[in-house]
């Protein structure tokens, strides 16, 4: 890997650049990871100011905020700190599934679930005996069902989230001139909740402090996908929220608890704390202090594009309207990051940065390859179509298709939290990193290098031990 010195790494010009790493399980976690590393190898991590996430995007997030500071690590320390421990614990044994608790877990939850539809029936008792068992046991069943988010949490903590042994508190992802964003949806409301290393926000609770939440429950919160997990309760009495709007809907004061769900129900990509952060200063004015607004934002995106499919559920009464009930979320859901995605394509023009947009982004996505941008730019004129044409020399055209193949197959790994696999991690970690490179190169300038010897596979393959 191409190490720079702090005498060798260019000096940025005074940018404010905000992260947003999307969710996608595991998935997100390597990719983000790999954006990541190279923003601290071209010097770019000075500059960011924030680092927002949802789902699989806040394990890397939160490992990152409890490990070290994002804005003075270089590119060594970011390696043996967070890269190679992170990487090796989601290619070789994932999180969820990496506790043995867990396996108890499944176990005890099947046996149960056959317990309870056998045995009701098979005792020799009269009929209403055995409904009764029935209905308790389905009961006690639908209680240990219930309790699968917080082996999520436990799960988190333990191979993830607790430094010197002990589970790491929300508070200590707090960094001098950098938050860490951990975003999750609060599921009354229909709004995004925010928690960072010195604050709780939400619009309609104002905002609030960590006290003593643990930072693996606001990752699980953060990651709760519905159908996979349960909604998360947590009390707002320790957050002492304050600052709520007067005329807001709902109860008057906080409600007693918050129910939130993954954060990629309101925005999957993350980039709602970079982009309404003036409009949160306007109603909390105190979150100014110590910040920057981003002029600048990268936009990490794992999730891939739904591919068209068939539908013929409707055919079959009840069950084709619950089809229809999943396939309409899924279109909502669509719609939402490709109004997303065509913002942050509009936002900037390299060759007129003064048209810019009042935040200008870039974004990478799973499914791009690195010749994908340097593609659309390279074939006009100017210093952006300059940029562009360096990238396709450095890439050489004969590697064209292996990075088609690279994005397409990546792009295919599942949304989960079990294992990653060797081979599939150390890809998603390379492709992140070069078209994060490649991308950033042509859309915002020299400032952001390109770094030959960081195309090359092994290196990635050598971070997982």
């Amino acid at each position: 890997m191409n190490e720079q010195s702090p005498s060798a790494t260019p000096k940025l010009p005074e940018r404010s650049l905000a992260i947003s790493l999307s969710g996608g399980g595991h998935r997100a976690t390597l990719f983000g990871l790999g954006a990541l590393m190279y923003l601290v190898d071209a010097g770019a991590n000075a500059n960011v100011t924030s680092i927002a996430s949802v789902s699989g995007g806040s394990l890397t997030n939160g490992f990152v905020g409890q490990t070290l500071d994002f804005r003075t690590t270089d590119g060594s320390s970011f390696r043996e700190q967070v890269a190679r421990p992170l990487a090796t614990q989601i290619a070789r044994k994932g999180t969820l599934f990496a506790l043995l608790l867990t396996k108890l877990y499944l176990v005890l939850l099947i046996a149960g679930g056959i317990s309870v539809l056998v045995v009701p029936w098979a005792l020799p008792v009269p009929w209403y005996a055995a409904v009764l068992v029935f209905l308790v046991g389905l009961a006690g069943w639908g209680w240990l069902l219930g309790k699968r988010g917080l082996l999520c949490a436990r799960a988190f903590e333990k191979t993830l989230f607790s430094a010197n042994g002990q589970a790491t508190p929300l508070s200590a992802v707090r960094r001098e001139n950098i938050d860490h964003v951990i975003c999750a949806t609060e599921l009354r409301a229909s709004q995004q909740v925010f928690f960072s290393g010195d604050f709780v926000w939400s619009y309609s609770l104002g905002h609030g402090r960590p006290g003593d939440l643990a930072l693996a429950r606001a990752v699980q919160a953060s990651a709760s996908f519905p159908g996979g997990f349960p909604a998360v309760r947590l009390s707002t009495a320790p957050h002492q929220f304050e600052g709520a709007p007067v005329d807001r809907e709902g109860p008057k004061g906080p409600p007693s608890h918050i129910v939130m769900s993954d954060g990629g129900v309101y925005d999957n990509m993350g980039d709602e704390w970079a982009r309404g952060y003036g409009d949160r200063v306007k109603l909390w004015q105190g979150l100014a202090d110590g910040r920057q607004a981003p002029n600048r934002l990268v936009v990490v995106n794992a999730s891939a594009r739904v591919p068209w499919q068939p539908f013929r559920g409707g055919l079959v009464p009840l069950v084709g309207e619950l089809a229809l009930l999943l396939r309409v979320n899924n279109v909502m859901y669509i719609n939402t990051t490709n109004v997303r995605r065509q913002e942050i394509a509009r936002s900037f023009d390299p060759d007129q940065p003064d048209k810019a947009g009042a935040l200008s982004s870039a974004l990478v996505q799973i499914t791009q390859s690195p010749f994908r941008v340097a593609d659309r730019f390279a074939k006009g004129n100017g210093p952006a179509a300059d940029r562009a044409r360096a990238i396709l020399s450095m890439l050489g055209d004969q590697t064209r298709q292996e990075w088609a193949g690279i994005a397409q197959h990546n792009a295919k790994l599942p949304t989960s939290l079990s294992a990653f696999g060797v081979d599939d991690s150390a890809s998603l970690i390379r492709q992140a990193y070069v078209v994060t490179m490649c991308n950033l190169h042509v859309i915002f300038g020299g400032e952001f290098p390109l770094l030959p010897n960081a195309v090359g596979y092994q290196q990635y393959r050598q971070l997982i031990s």
